[in-house]
Formats: structure tokens, sequence, C-alpha cells
């Protein structure tokens, strides 16, 4: 994308989006190194409340529902596709 950009004589916005990218890998990689390189600062076990629970657990059945229906979704997603070219 970027070549294609630079192509185009917008060297500007290439380098934009070269710079947004770093600090965007900053900020990702800055979350991994939390949480898998740095002691956690606090022992106590992550309670979640009942409405935490109940929006995970409708959550979880929702996608329990959904998957019976896959195939046929990917199928309508690789028709609108091929409707596109």
């Amino acid at each position: 994308m970027i070549q294609s950009v630079i192509q185009a004589d917008m060297i500007w916005l290439a380098i934009a989006a070269v710079l947004l990218a770093v600090i965007g890998a900053y900020y990702y990689l800055r979350v991994i190194k939390l949480m898998y390189f740095d002691d956690a600062t606090e022992q106590a076990p992550i309670r979640a409340g009942w409405d935490m629970q109940a929006l995970l657990g409708f959550n979880a059945l929702l996608l329990v529902g959904v998957l019976p229906w896959v195939g046929i979704i990917m199928e309508l997603c690789r028709q609108a596709i091929r409707s596109l070219s």
C-alpha cells in the first residue's frame, strides 16, 4: 500500500502512514510486554460482577447459536465478493 501511495506521488501520505504505524506498534507491543514480561503489581484474583458474567454468558450463547450457520454466512460472503468482480 505504501508503495502505491509513493507511486502516486503522495510522499507525505506515505510518511504519515509509516509514522502512525510506528506509533500503533509501540502501543500494541507495550501491552504485550506488560502482559508477558513484567511482574504483576497485584496478586488478587480478578472478580467479575454479575453484569459482566451475564454479558459474557449471553455472548457465549449467541456464539453457540451462530455456529450452525457459519457455512451459510461464508457462502453469502463468497457470493457477495464474486458479484463485485
